[in-house]
């Protein structure tokens, strides 16, 4: 990494971010070193936020600023994603029909949420690959032999999913954009202590849909940390020092919109309780910083120093490469260190 990608990074997150003016964009733009654009780009690339920039660089007003091709980059990427998106979207209400027709009610996950609610400000601004639908376990079958009836397929053979996974196989169905994916659980078996599905469906609100589908949501503070324990535990993002925009925008959108709604002491509290909440902090500290996220002061103050250093630590990964090269040397140091007295 390099002071330019570090530059292009924070440049990426103060766009996108709801809580950061465009005067303090401007000041970036116009004080700093010149932005290489296509470091710009290939970071928005890979951290799937390029179809975000559009919209929130024309409510910001910034496209005199940019390069011609830039522009008509992010414009390209976004058009593309909103009708890809509009397409997702009357699938999901669809299948959703169907899974009501047989008397259930599905709590719609990640994207599939999102897809449906006032989170974000625009329908392209989450990049989506599949709509992941948690449905109870004893009604998983009936639902997906039910989508099998309507013209969905199993991709793959992958039919030890179906006893053994916490998700089904990935349906497809000719003429549709998006795999659908019925989950059992939230997570993998590994996580469940973490976040049970039983608590996941006692903490929903319900949510009605175009033609009178019906389905559920997490409640807001369930839906950040469900969010965050698949991308930086799963994925293992927290131990690879690892920051993903699309994340940090999802959780500055979450506050930005329902803040009220968000009840961060049962959300520690539960973090805590669970031996996740070293993790949680530092992530909202991170996100905090890179975001300008307001409201979360209170959470930030019970966050200690691991959490300051976490943020050095990504911050440096971000700006050298033998810091990253030297991060992961040490990483691998305290596995067989750990290993050994384990």
């Amino acid at each position: 990494m390099s002071q330019a990608y570090y530059d292009a990074y924070r440049f990426i997150a103060n766009v996108v971010s709801p809580f950061v003016s465009r005067d303090k964009i401007l000041y970036q733009l116009t004080q700093h070193a010149p932005l290489e654009w296509e470091v710009v780009a290939k970071i928005a690339s890979n951290h799937s936020i390029v179809q975000a920039l559009y919209p929130e660089v024309i409510e910001k007003k910034l496209e005199g600023l940019m390069p011609d091709d830039f522009m008509s980059y992010i414009h390209h990427m976004h058009a593309l994603n909103c009708k890809r998106n509009a397409m997702m979207k009357k699938q999901l209400i669809d299948a959703v029909l169907v899974i009501n027709n047989i008397g259930v009610k599905p709590l719609l996950m990640k994207g599939a949420a999102h897809l449906l609610l006032d989170t974000f400000s625009d329908i392209s601004d989450r990049l989506m690959v599949d709509l992941d639908i948690l449905v109870p376990s004893d009604e998983i079958k009936r639902v997906s032999n039910k989508l099998i009836a309507t013209g969905y397929k199993y991709s793959g053979d992958h039919m030890d999913f179906v006893h053994t996974h916490h998700h089904y196989p990935p349906l497809i169905k000719q003429g549709e954009c998006a795999m659908i994916e019925l989950h059992r659980d939230l997570m993998f078996h590994e996580q469940q202590h973490v976040f049970p599905t039983e608590h996941a469906w006692a903490n929903t609100i319900d949510i009605t849909l175009p033609n009178m589908a019906e389905a559920i949501v997490l409640v807001p503070a369930y839906r950040i940390f469900h969010s965050f324990l698949h991308r930086y535990l799963v994925d293992k993002f927290y131990h690879l020092g690892h920051v993903e925009i699309r994340n940090l925008h999802e959780l500055a959108r979450t506050q930005f919109i329902y803040s009220s709604n968000i009840d961060w002491d049962e959300m520690l509290a539960y973090a805590r309780e669970h031996g996740v909440v070293k993790q949680l902090c530092a992530n909202l500290y991170v996100a905090s910083k890179f975001m300008n996220i307001l409201g979360l002061d209170e959470v930030i103050n019970r966050s200690n120093i691991e959490s300051m250093c976490y943020y050095i630590r990504v911050c440096s990964k971000l700006k050298y490469d033998w810091f990253d090269a030297l991060d992961k040397k040490f990483a691998r140091r305290v596995k067989l260190l750990r290993s050994k007295f384990n």
